[in-house]
């Protein structure tokens, strides 16, 4: 029985649940799913030590001293917890994260040319590194921005659809906004990072509106009328369950989801849905960034922006002439595509069609993976 039961637990870190382990801890689940990346950057951390203080072969040898470093404090990690000297940790706990965070500390303090304030620049990064690690492990967010973009690409038809039927109406609000002079004008002098503060706000306005229905909606999709209803749903999945597990008869209980798992299943539904209209807002803005070359020549921009010249990223021959993009090009498409995220995002959560085409296959999938949960909770 534990065969398909841990089976299974990596079966829900791959779907992006990983919330859905029984007694998920960090020690156990999070920080062993870590360290082979923890890993990779002590050996990147370990070119720290390559400077101006040595040359040649000098620097291969503190290459070697790094390394050796590095593998002490690996060894020393496991004495301290009473395990063999090179065994493989199967939790992480404290001694492994001090090794983590003090063995790069070393290396750039005594060898590096960079001293001892760079070395707690390396403390300060390297806390970073283990904040941002645990968050990302810890919700599965890799594993379900992979489950966002394999759903994108089996509903790329019906995202097709449903971009090329609100197409219309996008073009007729967008191209007012395009075929501008004044919204050109303000890309001409809008610098890069106020342009992407700029955007990033309209995209995160648009995850806030897909995320507004999370709470209500996760508990309805946990809740199964019978077991019989579960068990199809379970092997609907490719969750490796060999053989019915748990009751088969009855109503399954109320659902008892923590606020960690109404979380992960609540990002979980959001990084699908956010997938598939961000690829809407691309497309809309290939769209138009094609488009503003083709009918927004060298000549207007200069009228439209007052500017003496323009300094084009590139320049393409076509069909005898010359067509020049430019960042204003980008900066007005890139604009449109925002607003095409944002009323895409909208338009899921408020109009029933796009709801019905675009948002229940996608809970029609994580339902299945919340039954694969019930199922093993009930053994």
């Amino acid at each position: 029985m534990a065969e398909p039961i841990d089976a299974t637990e990596w079966w829900f870190v791959r779907r992006g649940f990983p919330h859905a382990i029984p007694d998920y801890s960090a020690r156990e689940d999070v920080w062993t799913r870590a360290w082979p990346f923890l890993l990779f950057v002590l050996f990147v951390e370990l070119f720290i030590s390559f400077g101006d203080r040595f040359a040649g072969w000098a620097q291969f040898g503190v290459f070697l001293i790094g390394a050796g470093v590095v593998v002490g404090a690996f060894v020393l990690a496991n004495l301290v917890r009473g395990r063999r000297p090179f065994r493989l940790p199967d939790d992480i706990a404290e001694p492994e994260l001090a090794a983590f965070l003090l063995a790069p500390v070393l290396l750039t303090g005594l060898l590096s040319d960079r001293g001892w304030w760079g070395a707690v620049a390396v403390v300060g990064a390297n806390v970073a590194v283990l904040l941002v690690t645990y968050v990302v492990t810890r919700y599965g967010l890799v594993p379900g921005l992979r489950v966002g973009l394999f759903q994108a690409v089996r509903q790329l038809r019906t995202v097709t659809q449903l971009v090329a039927r609100g197409l219309p109406l996008l073009l007729l609000i967008t191209a007012f906004v395009f075929l501008n002079a004044e919204m050109w004008q303000v890309a001409h002098d809008f610098p890069p990072l106020y342009f992407a503060i700029c955007v990033g706000f309209m995209v995160a306005l648009a995850l806030a509106f897909l995320a507004l229905r999370v709470p209500d909606e996760v508990s309805e999709l946990a809740r199964f009328a019978s077991w019989e209803e579960c068990h199809r749903l379970a092997r609907a999945t490719d969750a490796p369950l060999d053989e019915p597990l748990g009751p088969t008869a009855g109503s399954p209980p109320e659902p008892d989801l923590s606020r960690s798992e109404v979380f992960n299943v609540g990002m979980l539904l959001t990084m699908s849905q956010a997938v598939q209209t961000l690829l809407v807002g691309l497309t809309a803005g290939a769209f138009y960034v094609g488009f503003g070359m083709l009918a927004v020549r060298s000549e207007t921009i200069l009228q439209w922006t007052t500017a003496t010249e323009l300094d084009p990223i590139a320049t393409f021959g076509f069909l005898g002439d010359d067509v020049v993009l430019t960042w204003e090009h980008l900066a007005v498409a890139g604009f449109v595509a925002a607003f095409s995220v944002l009323q895409f995002a909208v338009a899921s959560v408020t109009d029933d069609t796009y709801r019905e085409e675009f948002y229940d296959d996608v809970a029609a999938d994580v339902r299945r993976v919340l039954a694969v949960r019930a199922v093993v909770r009930s053994t």
